[in-house]
């Protein structure tokens, strides 16, 4: 998994055992974490802007450092891997244009693991009138079956819910890639704990302005694309007059301010009875403790809910896993997305099968 916070590349080998369409038992056996190069850093940050031809060989060039990656981290574990199923790295997000687009060449990954590997997994959905996300509620549904709401706090929050009437799922709004853009100000990768933004205060106007952008008041389904964070809402936190300290701080609690509404959304739309819930945190934004404590304050304080953070195993590989499952789906030839929460017409079993020559020396 690549996320848009750019910190690098998840990796997870997991074991999943099928009965029928039934998972009997899943496993993680191992994850690593590997940081990107700093050239391939600044590489897929500028690469939205770039020319058609950049875009290609970024294409082709990224699909095999992700190849040899996965065979570093295949080499060094005792199990051998059916496939390798691969996310790649988003550049467009246009589900209204029909368009969504990862790049990182399955075939690449293949050639170079000698594996069967998956990739573009969302254009499928897209294809039939969805948004192409979120994905996470397939692992929600199979993985995590027990909780009501589950919020990924990654470049982008997104968060879904157990209803009645199926899983529903969306985009809050912008997290890691806004805080780690201002802690970047402070000469810092990211903001360690939110220990920057706890010594802020809060900037009533700015909440204000980035509450008011409109995707905050539309309706779900809906999904974001890098693109929309780093032009709508990441220059309102760049441009105001403030310390970083107090724009860290302020950003904490819209991001929590999302949530909170998102939640509510939810429960009026799908009509979620007042029994106590939960909501599990995952993604890198669950070690920072202050937005934790913000998102904690604003979801518990008018209803029935818990907050829970959980081990740091499946805050950090949650995506990676998720991914392992969905190609797990994919070669069981078993839908991977859910039309109610994507706005698909149909569920469908996306990814790309790449197959190595059965010749090829592993």
């Amino acid at each position: 998994m690549s996320g848009s916070s750019l910190d690098g590349l998840d990796l997870a080998l997991c074991t999943f055992e099928f009965n029928g369409q039934a998972l009997q038992h899943w496993e993680a056996l191992a994850c690593e974490a590997r940081p990107f190069p700093e050239d391939w850093v600044r590489r897929l940050r500028a690469l939205p802007a770039g020319t058609a031809r950049e875009l290609a060989v970024a294409h082709a060039q990224f699909g095999q450092l992700l190849g040899e990656q996965a065979k570093a981290f295949l080499e060094a574990q005792a199990v051998e891997a059916d496939a390798i199923a691969s996310h790649g790295h988003t550049i467009f997000h246009f589900p209204e244009s029909g368009v969504s687009t990862q790049i990182g060449d399955g075939a690449a990954i293949a050639a170079i693991t000698g594996r069967p590997a998956i990739d573009n997994f969302r254009m499928q959905d897209v294809a039939l009138g969805g948004q192409g996300a979120p994905i996470a509620p397939v692992a929600d549904q199979y993985l995590f079956p027990e909780q009501t709401f589950m919020l990924n706090l990654g470049g982008i929050a997104n968060i879904s819910a157990r209803t009645e009437q199926g899983y529903v799922a969306f985009d809050c709004s912008g997290a890691n890639q806004v805080l780690n853009a201002l802690a970047e100000e402070a000469g810092q990768p990211y903001d360690k704990g939110g220990s920057i933004a706890r010594t802020g205060a809060l900037l009533p106007d700015l909440l204000d302005q980035a509450m008011a952008l409109p995707y905050h008041q539309a309706d779900f389904p809906k999904s974001l694309g890098n693109d929309w964070v780093q032009e709508q809402l990441l220059p309102l936190y760049t441009d105001y007059p403030a310390s970083v300290a107090d724009r860290l701080h302020t950003a904490c609690w819209q991001i929590a301010q999302s949530v909170d509404d998102s939640i509510s959304a939810i429960a009026k739309k799908a009509k979620l009875q007042p029994e106590p819930h939960t909501i599990l945190l995952t993604g890198g934004g669950a070690f920072n403790t202050f937005l934790v404590e913000c998102i904690r304050e604003k979801c518990e304080k008018n209803r029935s809910l818990a907050v829970e953070v959980p081990s740091p195993l499946i805050i950090e590989y949650k995506e990676a896993i998720l991914m392992a499952l969905m190609g797990a789906l994919r070669l069981e030839s078993l839908p991977n997305t859910l039309p109610t929460a994507t706005g698909s017409t149909a569920p469908s079993c996306g990814g790309g099968l790449h197959t190595p020559p059965k010749t090829h020396n592993r």
